[in-house]
């Protein structure tokens, strides 16, 4: 334990947390073996199968042993020798080895080939399906039905193992993948990698924020839709956004989950997973936090329950008209990441982008000021479809079965500032970010537990366990030029009940052809909320 603590401190310059002790205790297990290669046009590819330990045992589980595929890529052409990037993937136990033509692979591909550093896709985090032994329904668990298990467990047993928590082997195999990128790095090319640029999405952006926390190589994150910082208070604001729990929270809801939001020991998990309970780690890294307009998991003003409070370099990247997969959106992300890595690496300066909102008696107000000239400048507002929810989701519940999806069609519109601004990054690159979203009027549906709903999907009517679309458009439209890189956006509240969400997305020439695009937070307009907030467990709810 002693070596744990002087380990902790020299990785951490702070006390280790339990999951310090987890991720850097030794594991026999841990190896791995190259098993095949491809090679194209400016690179070659080498598919790894790498064991990362042993998470519990076989009495707890039916298979404690973790593996992965992990496809790394090495460019023709090095660039940076020192660095990589790692790009935190899904997938099952049950998949072939992937190749270059799997999505993720090929983004990383192309992100190690248009960057002359190393790529590499780390697959099955976490390994899935799981079989708990204690669970009764004996359920082949996959994503957030495992996670949910394990918060459950961890709950219902007064919080004494903190390792039994799914974040815990999620983030050591995500340190152990880049163990392994180091490794083979060196092997193929003598070249020592000391920096690591990290993503992933959902439960892998979670991961990108604790393996940050965890492993000081890691100079650059960009966890993807998944800023549910601040875990506890986020969920209130959901509930009392929605008047219930999103279809998205099935695996939680079924296993009654959401009546312990405020048991102690939900406070006590989240001081374990929370990434917020590790802010002071993230001083040093430069943040791109990556969101969707229409996320069926999320609320788009989430971030005002974090961003404020997160330490270091950060930056929002809100995407309009995308739901939680971002699916139609992988090569805008790739050419962010792409943009956010060229300035990181070189140690050129980030767009710098600060905002104020201002709720007024008719709507709101978001100003922009930035450090420099932006490229193209606009406003993106959605409005909801009613005045039930504050509900700007895609797809929400269907009728009748609130498990299974529904469209909910929310479209984000841009509007231009007087002066179009973008920003020039390196190498003819372009910067683009957003301000935070305002939703207006700042009222709610529900006393503090309809809604303020911009999800673009919801469940469907009478079965909201199903996805239901959701037709909620986020449009553009201009931003005022106040002088002096300074802009504003300001709607008033809608009619009729609704609720109006906007932000401000700002590009920025970046190096070689990139664009860094960003956006300010989200704001919802009226400060209002259509439903009253939930305690104890009454947090119970419904799916919607």
């Amino acid at each position: 334990m002693f070596c744990i603590f002087v380990l902790g401190i020299l990785i951490h310059g702070a006390f280790p947390a339990a999951l310090d002790d987890y991720v850097y205790r030794n594991d026999p297990y841990y190896k791995f073996e190259e098993i095949g290669k491809e090679s194209g046009p400016g690179y070659t590819m080498y598919m790894i199968n790498m064991t990362s330990q042993k998470w519990k045992s076989e009495d707890r589980l039916d298979h404690p042993i973790w593996w992965h595929y992990l496809a790394i890529t090495i460019p023709d052409k090095i660039v940076y020798k020192d660095a990589a990037f790692m790009l935190i993937d899904g997938g099952s136990n049950d998949d072939a080895p992937p190749t270059v033509s799997d999505n993720f692979v090929a983004l990383t591909v192309a992100f190690a080939v248009s960057t002359g550093c190393i790529g590499a896709d780390l697959k099955m985090i976490p390994n899935q399906p799981i079989v708990f032994k204690d669970d009764p329904e004996q359920k082949k668990r996959k994503e957030d039905a495992v996670i949910a298990w394990t918060w459950k467990t961890f709950v219902e047993k007064n919080s004494s193992d903190p390792e039994f928590l799914l974040r815990f082997p999620m983030t050591k195999a995500s340190v152990r993948g880049m163990d392994t990128i180091a490794s083979i790095s060196k092997e193929k090319t003598g070249n020592v990698i000391n920096n690591f640029f990290i993503a992933g999405a959902s439960k892998r952006g979670w991961t990108t924020w604790t393996t940050a926390a965890v492993d000081k190589r890691v100079v650059a994150m960009a966890p993807l839709v998944m800023d549910l910082l601040n875990i506890q208070k986020s969920l209130h604001h959901h509930y009392r956004s929605l008047g219930g729990w999103t279809f998205a929270f099935d695996d939680y809801y079924h296993l009654n989950f959401t009546q312990d939001l405020d048991n102690p020991n939900t406070t006590k998990m989240a001081t374990h997973i929370d990434p917020i309970s590790y802010n002071s780690r993230y001083t040093s890294i430069p943040k791109m936090i990556v969101t969707t307009g229409g996320d069926e998991f999320f609320i788009p003003d989430d971030s005002h329950y974090y961003f404020g409070e997160l330490d270091g370099p950060k930056l929002l990247r809100k995407v309009p008209n995308a739901e939680h997969s971002m699916a139609g959106h992988e090569i805008g992300l790739l050419f962010s990441l792409r943009a956010f890595f060229l300035s990181v690496i070189t140690n050129t300066t980030l767009p710098d982008m600060g905002w104020q909102k201002e709720f007024t008696p008719t709507g709101g107000k978001i100003y922009l000021k930035t450090d420099r000239k932006p490229k193209t400048i606009q406003a993106y507002h959605a409005k909801t479809t009613d005045n039930k929810r504050r509900d700007f989701r895609l797809v929400i519940g269907q009728p009748g079965d609130p498990s299974k999806a529904f469209p909910h069609i929310v479209p984000w519109v841009a509007e231009k500032v007087k002066d179009m601004a973008t920003f020039d990054g390196l190498d003819e690159s372009v910067h683009e970010y957003t301000t935070e979203t305002m939703i207006i009027p700042d009222t709610f549906p529900f006393p503090d537990c309809s809604g303020r709903d911009f999800r673009l999907v919801i469940g469907q009517p009478g079965d909201p366990s199903k996805a239901f679309p959701h037709i909620v458009p986020w449009v553009a439209e201009n931003v005022k030029d106040m002088g002096n890189n300074t802009y504003m956006a300001e709607f008033t509240n809608p009619p009729n009940g609704r609720w109006l969400a906007f932000f401000i997305q700002a590009t920025f020439d970046g190096l070689d052809e990139s664009v860094h695009e960003y956006t300010t937070e989200t704001m919802i307009i009226p400060d209002t909320f259509p439903f009253h907030d939930c305690s104890g467990l009454s947090c119970r709810g419904t799916l919607v």
